[in-house]
Order: C-alpha cells, then sequence, then structure tokens
C-alpha cells in the first residue's frame, strides 16, 4: 500500500505512525533517509512511504512502514530552498553580501566553526605554516555546525561578530568535512538572511562540492573547503605581491630610463655651455683687452695733462703734513720733559718698595724660620694646625732645620682640655 500522510491527517493515524516508526526498521530507515536527505527523521516532516496494515489481536490494527521514499523529502527540502532564494531576492538581499568588495589583504578572520573540527584544523594549520611568511590573526566563535540548532548558534556568533565586525578583515564559517549530512540548516532563511545583510564580507567554507545551499549562494566567496578557502587566502597575498613585483620592477625601469633620457640631456646640455661659455670668454676677453688699452691710453693722457697741478698739490700736502709733524714733536718733546723727573722717582720708589717685600718673602722662608729654632709638625705629609685634629696614639713627624723626629702622642692639650692615653 502506497499512502501519503502530511501535517493535516488524522491524528489517531499520526500517532500510530509515529510510534511504529520506533519498531525494529527504524535504524535502517532512518539511516537511508539520512543518506540520501542528510536529515534525520522527525517531528512536523512530510513524508512519502510504503506501509502494511495488519490487525493484531492484542494490540489491534497496526501500520508498519516499510520503506519511505527519500526523493519526496528532497522534492520539498528542494521547494523550500527555491522558496527561501525567491524570498531573499524580492527583499533585495540576496547579492548584498557578494556586493561588499573583498578585502585587499584580508589579515583579520572572524572564523565560526567548532575547534575540534577537522576542518579547522587543517585551515588555521595551512595560513600559520604558510612558506611566504604571510602574519594572519584568526579568532574562533565557536557554533554548532549541523542540526536543527545550528541555525540559532551560527546567528548568535554573526551577532556577536557584527559588535567588533570593524577589528576584522572577513568572517569565516568553516564546516569541513562530513558530505552532505546536516545541511539543511544552511538552506535556513533567518541564517541565509544574517549572511546577506552581514556589514562585512562572509566566506562559507562547508566542505561539501554537490548541492550549493543558500547560504553559500549568498555569501560573498565559496571556496566550498576549508583547505580551499585557505589557500584563497594565500592567493590574495600572492597576487598582491606579484602586482608589487611588477609595479617596483616598472618603477625601477621607468626611473632608469628617466636617469638614462635625463643624463644625455644634461651631458648635452653641459657640452653645449661649455662650447658657450669658451666663445664668451674670448669674446669678452677681447673686448675686455681693449677696454684696458683704452683706459691705459685715457689715464696716461689724463696724467699728462694734469701733471702739473699734481705736482703742486703733492708739494702743499707734504709741507702742510710736514708742519704738522714738527708741531706734535715739540709738544711730545715738552711733554717728555715735564713727565721725566716724577716719572723717575715713582719708578725708584716702587723698586725700593718690592725690595722691602722680597726681603720679608725671604725671611718668611721655611728653611730660615727653622734656622731660628722654628719646627714643623707633620701628620701624614700634612701641616698640623691644630691640636683638636689629632687623636691619642697618632705619630707624628717633626721637621728641624736639620733633621726631622718621629714622635707617638700620648698626651694632648687644647682649650684648657686634656686628653691622655690611658
Amino acid at each position: 500500500m502506497l499512502s501519503r500522510f502530511g501535517r493535516e491527517g488524522n491524528g489517531r493515524i499520526k500517532s500510530q505512525i509515529r510510534a511504529t516508526l520506533w519498531n525494529s526498521y527504524y535504524s535502517r530507515l532512518n539511516t537511508n533517509f539520512l543518506k540520501k536527505t542528510g536529515r534525520e527523521l522527525g517531528d512536523g516532516m512530510n513524508i512519502l512511504f510504503l506501509a502494511q496494515i495488519k490487525h493484531d489481536p492484542l494490540h489491534g490494527l497496526t501500520l508498519n512502514i516499510l520503506d519511505i521514499d527519500a526523493d519526496y523529502e528532497l522534492g520539498q527540502l528542494a521547494k523550500a530552498k527555491i522558496a527561501c532564494i525567491q524570498r531573499l531576492k524580492d527583499e533585495g538581499l540576496y547579492a548584498l553580501n557578494r556586493q561588499l568588495p573583498f578585502p585587499l589583504l584580508p589579515k583579520r578572520i572572524a572564523v565560526i566553526s567548532v575547534e575540534s573540527s577537522k576542518g579547522y584544523r587543517d585551515f588555521v594549520n595551512i595560513i600559520s605554516n604558510n612558506t611566504r611568511g604571510y602574519k594572519f590573526f584568526q579568532m574562533l566563535f565557536p557554533a554548532l555546525l549541523q542540526g536543527d540548532a545550528a541555525v540559532d548558534s551560527i546567528i548568535r556568533q554573526l551577532d556577536i561578530i557584527k559588535k567588533v565586525h570593524r577589528h576584522f578583515d572577513m568572517v569565516a564559517i568553516i564546516r569541513g568535512g562530513g558530505g552532505d549530512v546536516g545541511l539543511a540548516c544552511y538552506d535556513d532563511y533567518n541564517l541565509a538572511a544574517a549572511v546577506a545583510k552581514f556589514p562585512i564580507p562572509v566566506i562559507s567554507g562547508i566542505g561539501h562540492s554537490t548541492n550549493e545551499t543558500v547560504v553559500e549562494m549568498v555569501a560573498n566567496y565559496n571556496p566550498i573547503t576549508p583547505t580551499d578557502l585557505a589557500y584563497f587566502l594565500q592567493q590574495k597575498f600572492d597576487n598582491n605581491a606579484v602586482t608589487l613585483q611588477e609595479y617596483q620592477n616598472k618603477l625601477i625601469d621607468i626611473a632608469e630610463n628617466y636617469y638614462s633620457r635625463e643624463y644625455g640631456r644634461l651631458a648635452a646640455i653641459e657640452s653645449f655651455a661649455q662650447n658657450k661659455t669658451s666663445l664668451l670668454l674670448q669674446r669678452e676677453g677681447y673686448k675686455i683687452g681693449m677696454l684696458v688699452n683704452k683706459l691705459s691710453y685715457s689715464c696716461m693722457n689724463i696724467i699728462q695733462k694734469n701733471k702739473t697741478s699734481i705736482l703742486a698739490s703733492q708739494r702743499i700736502i707734504v709741507g702742510v703734513f710736514q708742519r704738522k709733524i714738527n708741531r706734535e714733536e715739540e709738544v711730545l718733546r715738552a711733554l717728555v720733559l715735564n713727565k721725566l723727573p716724577f716719572s723717575l722717582k715713582t719708578i725708584a720708589d716702587k723698586g725700593l718698595h718690592i725690595k722691602h717685600i722680597a726681603e720679608k718673602i725671604d725671611l718668611l722662608k721655611p728653611e730660615n724660620l727653622l734656622k731660628k729654632g722654628y719646627s714643623l709638625t707633620l701628620l701624614n705629609g700634612k701641616p698640623v694646625r691644630e691640636a683638636n685634629t689629632l687623636q691619642i696614639g697618632d705619630r707624628i713627624v717633626t721637621q728641624l732645620y736639620k733633621g726631622e723626629i718621629e714622635s707617638e702622642i700620648i698626651n694632648i692639650r687644647n682649650n684648657d682640655k686634656r686628653k691622655t692615653k690611658i
């Protein structure tokens, strides 16, 4: 018997179906259904199945499901997927994220994945150990990646990232492996809309290569697998490195060509300037020579014409200066005669004063004082001027005119106070 039951079916029959699913066929039916649709059997699902009605004396009428048509469910999923895509297009969200410009160098990556996921580990390993030495910053935002709870989990992490999206260049949703199992969540309208409206580019690396999910359609880019995503990011850096190298080579070529062109132009200007300068010097040298000759001739004529007046002026000037010199000599001679006696007396007085000072200095010499019986006391090579600088037991040296005496202090008198060695 081939029957179709939906949500509108008889409640009693639905209850019997739900109970029958837990019979011995459930595990096999669910496994086959999961392989084909990527979803497990659950409530609220429309299915097309083959069943057999039996009457049991103990339990009454029973319905045994023998097989489930997975293609029917796939058709329902495809219909829901098409409806989701059309809604996104009607609301103007479908191409919103893909229209965002992709970062020139995507270094800061917010990753939505699971730390234990092999795809995530492969992604991190590739970008962290790339041979080019590119430096990436990636932060993990853990979320469930398949099943009914995945939609809310991923949307929650997208909301968290949105608050700090200025610190990231892109978002990567990395699932990795697992084939098509559990991918139905990526056809959910709410998740697809959240990805489409996200303010920075979203890349999906869900890890399958068959049917494309709605999330992958609205994402900025879909490299399929996490490994492809890692190599895609490296390629972005490689492309820019190649572009920079090309610009560098072009800049070097332009600079070399410009230098060669300007060097040739300067060399030509230098040669032209040297030739022009040489001709100009020759021409101006000739002119200067003509002017010198003309000036010499003119000067000789002027000198000849004014020779008599020049000689007369010379005689007048010489006479004036000679009379001035004679007057100054007389004044100076009178000044010397008036000041000389006073100067001589002053010099004699100063000489006598200096002689007295020299005699005093001579009397104050240490050796002259020692000759008179005075002595010099030294402590550690330094003169002793006050008794309070000495201590009982210090060894002092007394210097006489002839010879020295070394002593040890056993008694000190200082301002009527007496220090005695005990």
